[in-house]
This record gives C-alpha cells, structure tokens and sequence, in this order.
C-alpha cells in the first residue's frame, strides 16, 4: 500500500477517535484506542441486529449472556 494512501486512512481514524498517534523521534507510533472501537462496534451491532434475532456473533452473544447473568 502506497505510503500516502495509508496516511489518509490513518488521518481518518485519527480524527474519529479510533487510534491515536504519537512521535518517537522520526517515527510515528500509532496506537488503537479500543474503548472507541469497542463503542463503535456496539453501535454498530445493536443498529444491525435491531430487527433481527440472531444475527449477532457468537462472541457478542455469550458476552450478554455474561453480562445479563450479573
């Protein structure tokens, strides 16, 4: 992948709060911010699956059954 067009994906996830960036002399470091992601992905499977019943992935379902269990 072309550097530039890795920087305009980078930039765009920068800017939704997705991952964040840092300098290290002349590298930049970028890091994931999962709370964002995890945010993201909640919307989104609560948005997708709202008219359906089992659309979610196994993961998603066995962490509600966890959480509605407490």
């Amino acid at each position: 992948m072309p550097g530039s067009t890795l920087s305009h994906h980078l930039k765009r996830l920068i800017d939704m709060g997705l991952v964040r960036q840092e300098r290290a002399g002349t590298s930049l470091i970028c890091h994931a911010e999962y709370t964002a992601m995890d945010a993201l992905l909640g919307f989104l499977v609560n948005e997708c699956c709202a008219d359906e019943g089992n659309c979610l992935p196994p993961a998603v379902k066995m962490v509600r059954r966890t959480e509605a269990a407490t």
